[in-house]
């Protein structure tokens, strides 16, 4: 036990460079994320800016960040599609259609969860 918990660091430092790795890519390539990550920026900016109790704070920004990592989701699924065809499949159209359910799903969410804290 105590050598997995030596190896930790190291495990912690790898993987965070893979995160990062996978960020920089995201960011470079994917129009929606670069938007989503400006948006997640000003918006998390603007709940430092009202007078909210930190329990809605922490709660909208915790749907705030659903958004870019159901983008990536959406994005690792788009990737993955496109190296098994290029071609035109009614399959390989449904899994990146349920991707992109999955983002607007998490819009959804966002949105009805500051409408609740607004009337809150």
């Amino acid at each position: 036990m105590f050598g997995l918990l030596k190896k930790a660091p190291a495990r912690f430092r790898k993987s965070f460079g893979y995160a990062w790795d996978g960020f920089k890519a995201a960011f470079a390539k994917e129009e929606s994320f670069r938007l989503e990550m400006i948006a997640f920026c000003l918006l998390a900016a603007g709940l430092c800016l009202v007078s909210w109790p930190p329990w809605k704070k922490i709660a909208l920004g915790a749907c705030f960040i659903l958004v870019p990592m159901a983008e990536m989701f959406n994005s690792a699924i788009e990737d993955v599609c496109d190296l098994v065809t290029l071609d035109p499949s009614p399959r390989i159209k449904s899994a990146k259609d349920k991707g992109a359910l999955a983002v607007l799903f998490a819009i959804v969410v966002n949105a009805g969860v500051l409408a609740a804290l607004l009337l809150a």
